[in-house]
Order: C-alpha cells, then sequence, then structure tokens
C-alpha cells in the first residue's frame, strides 16, 4: 500500500505557478494562433480589395475608351450628317441650274425654229432636217407669175464650191442669199444640237446643233 506523503505549502506554491504557467502559454499559444489566423485573412483580404481595384480601374479604363469611341463615332455621324446635308444643297442647286439651263436651251431652240420657220417662208426653202449635218439637202420654191418653179439641192456640208455656186444662182434669182444661208446656218445648228444631246429619237429629228455653214469647208 502506497503511502501518501502531504504537499509542503511551498510544493502547492511551485505546482499552482507551473499549472498557472502552462495555461498561460496555452492561452498565449491560442491568442498567437488566432492572430495568426487574423493576419492572414486580412492579408487576403487586402489582396482581393487590390484585386477588386485593379478590375475597377481596368473597367474605368474601358468605360473610358468606350465614351471617347461613342464621342468619336458621334462626332463622325454629325460631320457625315453635315457634309450629306452640304452635298443636298449643291445638288439642289445643281437641279435648279441643270433645269434653268434646260429651260433656257429649250427657249434658245424655239427661237432658231421661229427664225428657221421665218427664213423658209421667207427665201421659200425647205431643208431636209434628216440629211443635216453630212449633207445640205432640200428644195428652193421660186414664186413666178406663170407657175412655181422648183430648184432642188443636195450638197455635202463641206462642199464650199458648190454652195457658193448654188447662192450666185439663187441671188440671179432675186432670192436673198444672207437669208438662205442664215436658214442652212440654223438648220445646221439644230441638227448638230440633236447629236450633241442624248435625245429620244422621235425627238432628234426635231431639234437639232451648231455649224456655220459660211465656214470655209472641202469639195464634194
Amino acid at each position: 500500500m502506497a503511502i501518501i506523503v502531504p504537499e509542503s505549502a511551498y510544493e502547492k506554491r511551485v505546482r499552482a505557478m507551473y499549472e498557472k504557467q502552462i495555461r498561460m502559454e496555452a492561452r498565449e499559444a491560442s491568442v498567437i494562433k488566432k492572430v495568426s489566423r487574423f493576419n492572414s485573412k486580412l492579408l487576403d483580404a487586402k489582396e482581393a480589395v487590390v484585386r477588386h481595384q485593379q478590375k475597377v480601374g481596368k473597367l474605368e479604363r474601358v468605360k473610358i475608351q468606350r465614351r471617347e469611341e461613342m464621342e468619336k463615332r458621334a462626332s463622325f455621324l454629325e460631320d457625315l450628317s453635315q457634309k450629306l446635308e452640304a452635298t443636298k444643297q449643291r445638288n439642289l442647286v445643281k437641279k435648279e441650274q441643270i433645269k434653268r439651263l434646260k429651260m433656257l436651251e429649250r427657249q434658245r431652240k424655239n427661237e432658231i425654229m421661229e427664225s428657221i420657220h421665218t427664213l423658209s417662208k421667207a427665201t421659200g426653202t425647205f431643208i431636209n432636217q434628216q440629211a443635216l449635218p453630212a449633207r445640205v439637202k432640200g428644195v428652193t420654191v421660186l414664186r413666178e407669175d406663170n407657175g412655181d418653179q422648183l430648184i432642188p439641192f443636195d450638197l455635202k456640208a463641206t462642199d464650199v464650191e458648190g454652195l457658193n455656186s448654188l447662192c450666185q444662182h439663187l441671188q440671179s434669182l432675186n432670192i436673198d442669199v444672207t437669208q438662205w444661208r442664215q436658214l442652212v446656218s440654223l438648220a445646221m445648228e439644230i441638227s448638230t444640237d440633236s447629236l450633241a444631246s442624248p435625245t429620244p429619237p422621235k425627238e432628234s429629228a426635231k431639234s437639232k446643233s451648231i455649224i456655220d455653214l459660211t465656214s470655209p469647208t472641202s469639195q464634194n
């Protein structure tokens, strides 16, 4: 049977101090472990904050870039709209100019046709428009008491000698050669106009452009 030796007061105090120190060391180890976990979590949180800030910064840069692109696109569209409007206005002005030129051209042709009609009646001459501008073809009617005399002619427009001879003959019959030449020249002008401008076939025989019959040309 074991003999229990009662502890002395000193031993009790030493054992109590030892146990207290063990508890303090255990508590200290627990605190250190908690602090370590806290520091680890704090570091993770800091790293997460840094990553979040980087992501936010990237998104902000993308946002700025997109905004700049939108501003550039809006500026481009505005510039394009202004250019289109300017082009539209220029086209309207050109359209009006073309319309006015066509009106003036019609007016000029009408005046020429009136002059042709007047000269044709005054000289008794009828020009074959379809033969122009290559040939001067037609007939001059000389009104006489004993009946009308027909003077047909069919010459190349380049036959200066032949045209001069015809004019001398007409002049000898008291026909105004100046008016006759004006008539043929205006008919040439209408004919050349029709060849220079793309007009429908039915109109091309009615409206035609400018060759001066009085200018030098070559023999038939």
